[in-house]
């Protein structure tokens, strides 16, 4: 979860705790406070997490009570630092362990003598940091509910949808949509086994560029 959605959830945690206080729900706070934590849940752990179902109840059954012990409920998580897709977590750390595995396949590569084998861990080192960039990408999309073809989810694809001026959607900028595209051509090379073309430094470069890229969007 980026910086501004950090924000916005916290921010979202802050109006729960004005409108659930012990000066008690009213009916327009009822509403209110169950719609807000309802939001927060969708955003952060999904809607599919139990206390969505508390929730969704005390809505249902017009409980201000249930309202107010849910949504706290949702507070308490969140000061928890409970409110964290597991799934989201996991595919950071994939995404870690991919560009770890890269970096290491490119030192390798420069201690290495023989031209062959060289260029083939240069190759692998530039696939990977591909697949770690497609899959952020992914996430990127899927946190800012931004629609994609999931059948044709490539790197080219996914920055399509996330980078369209003309329609006002600029998740990514102008300068990270060239970059991405670069690197796109890089892991292109690697999947297509045009591996002489690709340098050492192109894809040490990609490798610490797609990193920094999720550093900035991601963590």
């Amino acid at each position: 979860m980026n910086q501004e959605e950090t924000r916005s959830v916290k921010n979202r945690i802050d109006r729960i705790r004005q409108l659930t206080s012990d000066r008690g729900v009213n009916a327009v706070d009822f509403y209110e406070a169950v719609s807000i934590a309802q939001s927060v849940v969708h955003d952060t752990v999904g809607g599919s997490h139990p206390v969505m179902r508390a929730l969704e109840k005390s809505l249902s059954d017009e409980d201000r009570l249930k309202a107010k012990g849910a949504s706290r409920a949702v507070v308490s998580l969140h000061d928890q630092g409970s409110l964290k897709s597991p799934r989201l977590s996991i595919a950071a750390e994939i995404e870690t362990d991919l560009l770890a595995t890269a970096q290491s396949q490119v030192q390798a590569a420069e201690k290495n003598s023989d031209r062959d084998s060289k260029t083939i861990q240069i190759a692998i080192a530039a696939f990977l940091a591909g697949s770690a960039l497609e899959d952020a990408l992914r996430r990127l999309c899927d946190a800012n509910q931004i629609q994609y073809d999931v059948n044709n989810a490539s790197i080219s694809k996914l920055q399509s949808v996330l980078y369209q001026p003309a329609n006002q959607i600029e998740v990514i900028g102008s300068s990270d949509n060239k970059k991405i595209t670069a690197w796109g051509d890089t892991r292109n090379k690697a999947n297509h086994g045009k591996f002489k073309e690709l340098t050492l430094a192109e894809v040490m470069a990609m490798i610490i560029g797609v990193q920094s890229f999720i550093d900035r969007h991601l963590v």
